[in-house]
């Protein structure tokens, strides 16, 4: 029996947006956490008055969940640390980009319960897109435990491990593409005329809007698009410009970059 249910290992902008997000789900008394950077450990914990433990080491010691939100660059550090400690009734959680499972057994048994998170940094404001892969020996109960953390910070969704580097360069990274759209369309409206908060404003509600539009009528975009876009309009004079200019090529071909970039990152590894 563990002293904890959750232990959490970096307390960065997703560590802490999941960590808040655990104090509902679980309590503050269920929950465990610890960062190198002390100022940060100490803050949080005062916040949201979890426990706080004195290293990796301990944190695995008291933990049945142990989430590890550090960066791919540094979880070799921690895994180096805590691999040995590691039970065979405990779950790693890593939501360290393009770090596979099979590359957490390195350090850890292959025998033992481990789940790969790709999320994203909607995280913050509770609209993530996440996608969640298991090895086979994480049973039912744990993985809903696991499911109902990261629905509480957005949509959720299960696949096999070898689409998670599809994910990273979609919606992983996405959130940068939609950005710069929404940021281009602003410009767009500037250089028309109008103010840039109020241009800004109405390009990041478009692409809100839009967005909440496709999801709750379940329609595809295609058709959504042929709704707005009337005979002769503004709109499809507007769309034949982007489809000459390689719009849909462009982010197709992004993500696809991106993708590549995750198997690479982790073939370095």
């Amino acid at each position: 029996m563990y002293e904890k249910k959750l232990g959490i290992i970096g307390i960065g902008k997703i560590g802490s947006t999941l960590l808040k997000a655990a104090v509902k789900l679980i309590g503050a008394d269920k929950i465990t956490t610890y960062d190198i950077n002390t100022e940060v450990l100490n803050s949080t914990s005062k916040i949201y008055k979890v426990d706080t433990s004195a290293n990796n080491m301990e944190l695995v010691e008291k933990s049945k969940y142990i989430l590890i939100a550090v960066l791919p660059q540094v979880i070799d550090d921690v895994l180096g640390e805590i691999g040995k400690l590691i039970k065979k009734d405990q779950i790693i959680i890593s939501i360290a980009a393009g770090v596979s499972i099979s590359h957490i057994n390195r350090f850890i048994s292959e025998e033992y319960q481990i789940v790969r998170v790709m999320s994203n940094v909607a995280a913050l404001i509770g609209e993530a897109a996440t996608a969640i892969s298991k090895n086979r020996h994480v049973n039912q109960e744990n993985l809903k435990f696991i499911l109902n953390l990261f629905k509480s910070v957005g949509l959720v969704v299960e696949l096999d491990e070898r689409h998670l580097d599809a994910v990273t360069g979609l919606s992983g990274s996405g959130p940068a593409y939609i950005f710069l759209i929404i940021e281009a369309l602003a410009d767009g409206g500037v250089k028309m005329g109008l103010p840039r908060e109020v241009a800004l404003k109405l390009s990041a509600q478009t692409v809100l809007g839009s967005a909440k539009l496709l999801l709750e009528t379940n329609s595809h975009p295609a058709a959504l698009k042929d709704k707005v876009a009337s005979p002769g309009g503004t709109t499809i004079t507007a769309l034949h410009l982007l489809e000459s200019d390689k719009l849909r090529a462009s982010l197709i071909t992004a993500v696809e970059a991106a993708t590549k970039k995750s198997r690479a990152l982790n073939t370095q590894k």
